[in-house]
């Protein structure tokens, strides 16, 4: 791969304009609306030679604690500037500290690991932080830029490990409008592109603002393509913006394969919480927490399936696809989906749990996130029969024949009202003022519209399906309850407005 193959291009003012819009197409405000990185030289040009902060034990394990040593780490695995390929198999590395690769100077990223090259050891974030990542493409068919590449923190790990690391800030966007027959095979995630051959992606958050533009192209809020792999204890969260797609995406993975007949592909106890704002026109599939869930024939005989267990998903933007759901987009024949929840408040009409299902779902519900998070209907996970989500997740987590792998939860009630991680609350970022979320319940409901909103000095508008208004009125408190006894049955369009400007936007149903 050539070094300039991450070239930014003018495809982001698209992607900037579709996040811009409102789910019905409308402008919202956002607290930045471009997408500024389109000049910026690259890390692997500035770093050429082995610099403080890369640390090497005599037994092979390295240590990274500044900017240059990270930056230095794709052209150690990769064989960049002069370095033969290291894939790390059988050693690890450690971050010491906080890294924030923007405190140095804006410079942009190459993903650890090709499928040429790949990582093959352990990455040990340790609970830390990585700020300023910012990663991109443009592959316009000019002979200089070469697509064939996995994109993410790293681009292709196989029978690795990458754990306990968030993504706190960053841009990743790739942009393959007129190549795509080049990217077969090759993914985008967050924090792993292409997870292969029984690696595990542990304790990862990824807060990151991403897009991708392309007919056919994919993305992965956590991990592109999951293949015979594991997931868990991960996130992604609405940190500065939204995931931007074109046609296909997922808020945790894209695909979870099970392929070969060797492994199960596994996405277990992680979540979604963000917008998926997909291109002009909708997308073809999309799915909260993964895009596609599939078990080959192979995978099949041998018993081996891809599995989705203990997650959930809540969109705060409408899901528009041909297949669409808050949970999964398509669940194909030999596939699990168990214990999973997804929030679908102003998706009605549009999207619901599944968008395709031809596997097995078990304990799967929707829930409202207001008070604990309440259920639909009471699942039983285990021995314990419960209607409140965080009970449910925590329940699925104490069955498990070693708990002590997976993350427990609590519950948050202001401002987000959707359990987070037992160690990880600071995964959303409460300074961000647009994450303020409005919804209404009981939905569909019968005599009594509440809305709960978080946002200030707010009103609604509610209209008729003839795009009437009917009805509005100032929020007041945390709950506002609405008279709807004289309203026919049918789907009301709801609005909260805030200084005289569109904040919110959904769908009731009165039934």
């Amino acid at each position: 791969m050539k070094k300039n193959t991450f070239i930014f291009a003018a495809f982001l003012l698209v992607a900037t304009w579709c996040h811009a819009q409102g789910v019905d197409g409308t402008e919202k405000e956002r607290s930045d609306r471009s997408w500024p990185f389109t000049s910026y030289p690259f890390w692997i040009d500035a770093v050429t030679n082995q610099p403080e902060g890369y640390s090497a034990d005599d037994n092979g394990d390295v240590e990274i604690s500044t900017p240059e040593g990270l930056a230095w780490l794709p052209s150690v695995v990769n064989g960049l500037n002069g370095c033969s390929p290291n894939d790390f198999n059988g050693h690890t590395i450690r971050l010491a500290g906080d890294i924030n690769l923007e405190a140095i100077a804006k410079l942009r990223f190459t993903p650890i690991g090709t499928q040429e090259h790949p990582f093959r050891g352990v990455f040990d974030g340790g609970g830390h932080t990585i700020d300023g990542l910012y990663i991109g493409c443009n592959a316009d068919g000019n002979d200089d830029e070469d697509p064939n590449f996995d994109f993410g923190l790293f681009g292709y790990i196989r029978n690795a490990t990458v754990k306990d690391i968030t993504l706190n800030s960053g841009v990743l966007t790739v942009n393959l409008m007129s190549v795509i027959p080049l990217l077969k095979d090759h993914y985008v995630g967050g924090v792993v592109g292409f997870a292969d051959s029984l690696s595990v992606v542990d304790g990862c958050i990824n807060k990151m603002r991403m897009g991708i533009n392309g007919d056919g192209t994919t993305l992965g809020g956590i991990v592109g393509m999951n293949r015979n792999s594991i997931v868990r204890n991960c996130a992604y969260v609405f940190g500065e913006d939204a995931m931007n797609i074109c046609e296909k995406g997922g808020g945790v993975v894209y695909m979870n394969l099970s392929e070969g007949g060797y492994a199960n592909a596994e996405v277990s106890n992680c979540f979604w919480y963000g917008y998926i704002v997909e291109m002009v026109g909708g997308g073809y599939a999309l799915g909260g927490v993964a895009c596609f869930n599939e078990t080959d024939p192979k995978s099949q005989t041998g018993g081996y399936k891809a599995v989705v267990r203990n997650c959930f998903a809540e969109s705060i933007s409408l899901i528009r696809a041909t297949y669409g759901g808050s949970i999964i987009g398509q669940n194909m024949e030999g596939c699990v989906v168990e214990n999973c929840y997804g929030h679908i408040w102003n998706n009605y009409e549009y999207a619901g749990l599944f968008g395709l299902t031809l596997g097995d779902v078990a304990q799967c519900a929707e829930f409202l996130p207001t008070g604990p998070c309440q259920l639909e209907t009471s699942v039983m996970v285990g021995s314990t029969s419960t209607d409140v989500m965080v009970d449910a997740l925590n329940a699925w987590v104490d069955m498990q024949e070693d708990p002590s792998i997976y993350k427990h939860w609590v519950s948050v009630y202001e401002p987000y009202n959707i359990p987070m991680f037992e160690d990880g609350i600071e995964a959303v970022d409460e300074s961000n003022e647009s994450v303020a979320l409005s919804s209404v319940y009981p939905n569909p409901g019968k005599d009594v519209f509440n809305i709960r909103t978080a946002l200030p000095n707010a009103y609604v508008e509610v209209y008729d399906s003839n795009g009437k208004l009917i009805h509005n009125q100032a929020l007041t408190g945390n709950v506002t309850a609405i008279d709807a006894t004289d309203w026919v049955e049918g789907v009301y369009v709801w609005k909260v407005i805030v200084d005289g400007k569109e904040a919110e936007v959904g769908k009731w149903i009165k039934e």
